[in-house]
């Protein structure tokens, strides 16, 4: 059977190869149609979009009449349902436009820092118990993390008062605070000086003289003091390596810790295998001196 379709197959190849050609062809061009739809309706999309935009531009306040009666008729037919809708739609604009909102808050407080002290202090005057639920809630909720905060604010005020600096405070500038410090810097940097204001600009700002001498003597004040105390390090140094004992003298006092270690051991090991009481050792009896022989010769002996 095998043999008899490679036989077909050989006798119909060109029908075959064009066959295979048709279907390639027919895919293909299944393909581009589907994409030239594709492009057509994207096509059609923008310019409905655009000929909106154009009418709402055109057509503004009638567009804003038209939305306002279509909420008004929705609000007399069904006001729960349409306060619903309404919070759903404002939540889901506050939830796609977060940092957005964020960011609009943190301006309105750099620009009006009083008023939001008056808010804060005032809500918690009325909040006072809720609030301090709050944080205890947010303390027990994540116990490590907060002992762990604790600590590091704690190491670092410490290291800050250690090193004489202030405590960490930040003055934050408000936005037109901001706008103009930038737009002074620019207008600073880069507008082109001419070669008398750079030299009047290097005589007012150059460092006076009494500043550099006092300078200089700081640092030849600070050069000593590290030349003195490296030469005090180096004397003890010295002093300590003749006061080392010599290899010599290390080696016996080796060899007489070893030694009383031995006899230790040796007494120990007496003691366990022992089977009499040890006799205490008998002392010595200490002889009377003899007399002292006397001088043939009288007078004073020599």
């Amino acid at each position: 059977m095998r043999e008899i379709r490679q036989r077909w197959a050989e006798t119909h190849r060109e029908e075959i190869s064009s066959a295979q050609r048709e279907r390639a062809l027919r895919k293909r061009d299944a393909v581009l149609d589907e994409r030239r739809a594709e492009q057509l309706r994207e096509e059609r999309k923008e310019a409905k979009r655009q000929y909106a935009r154009a009418w709402y531009a055109a057509n503004k306040p009638l567009h804003q009449e038209i939305q306002r009666r279509y909420r008004e008729r929705q609000r007399a037919e069904n006001p729960e349902d349409f306060r619903a809708r309404l919070r759903a739609a404002n939540q889901r604009w506050r939830d796609s436009h977060r940092e957005q909102i964020r960011q609009h808050q943190r301006d309105k407080d750099r620009d009006a820092p009083t008023a939001k002290s008056v808010k804060a202090a005032d809500y918690y005057a009325a909040h006072a118990d809720e609030v301090k639920q709050r944080k205890r809630g947010r303390h027990w909720a994540d116990h490590e993390k907060s002992l762990a905060e604790q600590r590091q604010y704690r190491a670092r005020e410490r290291w800050r008062r250690a090193n004489g600096l202030p405590p960490q405070r930040l003055h934050r500038a408000t936005g037109t605070d901001r706008k103009t410090n930038l737009a002074a810097a620019d207008a600073f940097f880069t507008r082109a000086r001419t070669t008398d204001e750079i030299t009047r600009l290097r005589s007012e700002r150059g460092t006076p003289r009494y500043l550099i001498e006092q300078f200089e003597r700081a640092n030849a004040r600070d050069r000593a003091a590290a030349h003195y105390a490296e030469s005090v390090n180096r004397g003890d140094g010295r002093l300590e390596q003749q006061l080392r004992p010599t290899r010599v003298q290390r080696n016996a006092m080796a060899k007489a810790d070893e030694e009383a270690r031995m006899d230790a051991v040796a007494a120990a090991i007496n003691d366990r295998l022992r089977t009499e009481p040890k006799v205490p050792a008998r002392a010595m009896p200490v002889a009377e001196p003899e007399p002292p022989v006397p001088s043939a010769r009288p007078g004073i002996s020599r």
